[in-house]
């Protein structure tokens, strides 16, 4: 079938490219930095889905809830959910939970929560020992010296005022909306805090592949005692920096990567709010390097990829034996993730996660370049 805006726009393949210049249409993923209708590798994988006439059923379920939705930042479980897309395309079965956004395990929302119990205790004016007190009674099997971590957070935050009390107040209410929305295979929004009342828990919008969980982003920041602190503090700061902090705060994603070394940066620069709010120095705090990956293995482990997919889509079915053999279904899926992670890496986040572009301090969590698992050991130190 001709090659056309029109044609295009009726194919499977068009619904594929949330997050990315593609997204923007025909006409305007060349604002974007891509050129749509040039695009060699797109026609071609649009020229595979009109040979191969209509798509299954189970092909078309892996493209809308794994393919278009796929977490652009590489997830904090990276590379599990690349990982997941490729078992299931050669399942030919779209799994009942999606790793994605908006998915996080529960060993990470506990971490986050201890985090949260140092910013509270701060907030609270609890003096400093005996929020160190309460942490050295709870057996959580970390090696984190915790003693340390909030005593590094009363520091970095430093003299209590109103504005830095409503900030920290704003980043602990987001902290637990995430704690209590993200999903997992065994958390429907049902495991944690359930006793606080954070907005409406269902969402709304693009549930990202697990439906009927919806886009829980901004109910929390709906409500009303969530609208009239932010309004506070912009009363209380210059409004650059409130807005540069308040979009901070709302922006903390649990399922992101690197989101305590983030969660650090904040909390650093509230220290410095009434100074403008970007501190000079923002040392680590969290002791969290064991969160996220090792960014050069991060970058072998998306090399090696690339290279296995290019010889499974040639014809070496040994490349990659979660897919099996190459069918036409299999074939254009797998080509369209390849192309969509290749336009990740130049334009989103996740290119700084896998194309030796990371910024800021190395992980320790160590990736093999062959890791093609989904419940890999990595995923036991969330």
């Amino acid at each position: 079938m001709e090659w056309n805006e029109e044609n295009y726009g009726r194919s499977h393949t068009a619904s594929a490219w949330a997050c990315t210049p593609y997204s923007a249409g025909w006409d305007g993923s060349a604002q974007h930095g891509e050129d749509l209708p040039a695009s060699e590798e797109l026609r071609a994988i649009y020229d595979e889905e009109m040979a191969m006439g209509e798509a299954p059923a189970w092909a078309l379920d892996v493209l809308g809830r794994m393919i278009d939705p796929m977490s652009m930042c590489g997830h904090a479980m990276f590379p599990a959910p690349t990982n997941q897309i490729l078992r299931a395309i050669g399942a030919q079965a779209c799994p009942e939970f999606v790793l994605g956004c908006y998915t996080a395990p529960p060993d990470r929302k506990r971490r986050m929560l201890v985090v949260v119990f140092c910013l509270d205790a701060w907030a609270q004016e609890a003096p400093l020992a005996v929020a160190q007190a309460e942490l050295a009674a709870r057996r959580d099997g970390s090696d984190i010296d915790w003693a340390s971590v909030v005593a590094n957070v009363y520091a970095a935050l430093g003299e209590r005022s109103e504005a830095k009390a409503l900030l920290v107040e704003h980043l602990i209410s987001r902290l637990r909306w995430w704690v209590k929305t993200l999903t997992w295979f065994d958390d429907k929004r049902d495991v944690f805090q359930l006793d606080v009342y954070a907005g409406d828990v269902r969402g709304a919008g693009d549930d990202y592949g697990n439906p009927p969980f919806g886009d829980p982003y901004f109910a929390q920041l709906q409500l009303p005692r969530t609208q009239e602190r932010a309004g506070r503090i912009r009363s209380l700061l210059p409004e650059a920096t409130a807005a540069r902090l308040i979009d901070a705060i709302e922006s903390t994603w649990l399922c992101a990567p690197k989101v305590f070394r983030y969660v650090e940066r904040i909390v650093h620069d509230i220290g410095v709010a009434e100074e403008g709010g970007e501190a000079s120095e923002r040392p680590a705090i969290l002791q969290s390097r064991d969160s996220y990956p090792d960014f050069d293995d991060a970058q072998a482990w998306y090399e090696r990829l690339v290279s296995d997919l290019t010889r499974w889509l040639d014809g070496d079915a040994d490349a990659v034996p979660t897919l099996g053999q190459a069918t036409p279904p299999k074939h254009w899926l797998v080509r369209l993730l390849r192309h969509k992670l290749e336009l990740y890496v130049r334009h989103c986040t996740f290119g700084g996660l896998v194309a030796g572009a990371g910024s800021g301090a190395n992980g320790s969590l160590r990736l093999a370049a062959d890791d093609r698992s989904v419940d890999a050991a990595h995923m036991r130190h969330a």
